[in-house]
């Protein structure tokens, strides 16, 4: 068993489109596609792309965006269905191949997801799970580089493509302990087919109920809080500006807990910086008075409140079913059931209605452990 990363990693750095092209057609060719990405995000809403690793299963190519503008091969080899695509905790990642390329790599895989399948744990890092699996053990000097920075050095390119040329040999080695249970093996497929929709789905609406404090608002404030979200990701979203830089979350939350709709109301609230009302105050008592005129039709449904001492209690009996069946599954607990999807079972078992739309009662997770919560939860009622 090795206990050390190879002295020698073959990477390339592409010089130009050409090369760029002819390495997508590498990759095509052999119908795997190992990418990673490094990306700076410090003052600005969307990360900035500085390098996209790629290896076929021999070569790893690095491909820089700050020299080959025309990322168009790189964008059509994401979206070829014929080409599997392997990535590590892609959340981020996703949001740069989508905003530098305008393509999302499809089929993916996620070998973090598949480390949950394999008893590994929900979060594992790339460093340990090649640790875990592969018996390698790579160095994480550059975590912390400025990888805009030009020119990149010798070490950071290495690190750059070690990020990727264990990938093929992780799918592979997971993939085999899978499939010797072929009810994880479809459910680690059905989780990852579904990664990129749900990212896509990201991008659209606000999700009140993950706004803390947003329980407490009644539809019309609600509505004006939605209001001011969306206004704000469209603010973010132009300017390239992280949304707490335009208004903190805490400002919009109050702002619409006092229904502000003149500059009195506006110039109470503590929580907005004085250079923010000056600049968008308008905008806003504007987004706020809209709001509140809506049709009640249009207003959204309440947010449900924080689960009572009762109520706790039941989550706390339906996780603990989760855990046990995580450990007989040799599944993540995480990956099984969040605790927001555990709390909605036990208000609609309460209240006697089904929740119809959770992801605990559809695809997998109904099979893997849903029906038996559902079950639980309405016994406990």
């Amino acid at each position: 068993m090795n206990t050390t990363a190879p002295a020698s990693i073959s990477f390339t750095l592409l010089p130009d489109g050409d090369a760029l092209r002819r390495a997508a057609e590498r990759c095509r060719a052999s119908g795997l596609l190992a990418l990673d990405t490094e990306f700076m995000r410090v003052r600005t809403f969307y990360a900035q792309a500085a390098l996209f690793q790629l290896f076929d299963g021999q070569q790893c190519h690095l491909v820089d965006p700050l020299v080959i503008e025309d990322l168009s091969p790189l964008a059509e080899l994401l979206s070829d269905p014929s080409v599997t695509k392997i990535m590590h905790s892609c959340s981020e990642d996703l949001e740069v191949c989508g905003r530098r390329l305008g393509a999302l790599p499809e089929p993916l895989i996620d070998t973090q997801v598949l480390a949950a399948f394999c008893g590994h744990g929900l979060s594992v890092g790339y460093q340990r799970l090649v640790g875990l699996e592969l018996g390698v053990e790579l160095e994480k000097s550059e975590t912390r580089t400025d990888w805009l920075q030009r020119p990149l050095s010798d070490a950071q390119l290495k690190y750059a493509a070690e990020d990727v040329i264990y990938l093929p040999r992780l799918h592979a080695a997971m993939q085999a302990h899978l499939e010797k249970d072929p009810r994880k093996f479809g459910w680690a497929a059905a989780e990852c087919a579904g990664i990129v929709p749900r990212a896509r789905a990201r991008e659209s609406g606000v999700d009140l109920a993950g706004v803390g404090g947003a329980w407490r608002l009644d539809r019309p404030r609600l509505a004006a809080l939605r209001a001011l979200h969306a206004w704000r990701e469209r603010m973010a979203r132009d300017r390239d500006l992280p949304r707490s830089w335009v208004v903190p979350d805490a400002a919009l939350l109050r702002i619409a807990e006092i229904s502000a709709t003149d500059e009195r109301a506006l110039g109470t609230v503590a929580e907005l910086p004085e250079a923010a009302r000056r600049r968008h105050g308008k905008v806003i008592l504007a987004e706020v008075a809209a709001a509140l005129a809506l049709d009640p039709s249009h207003m959204p449904e309440p947010v449900p409140p924080p689960p009572g001492p009762a109520e706790t209690r039941r989550v706390k009996s339906l996780r603990a079913h989760v855990v046990e069946r995580s450990e007989a599954l040799g599944v993540a607990p995480e990956m099984l059931a969040k605790r927001r999807d555990l709390e909605e079972v036990v208000r609609c078992a309460v209240s006697g209605s089904t929740p119809a739309h959770s992801p605990l009662l559809n695809g997998w997770r109904r099979e893997a452990i849903g029906e038996s919560l559902w079950h639980l939860a309405n016994v406990s009622s």
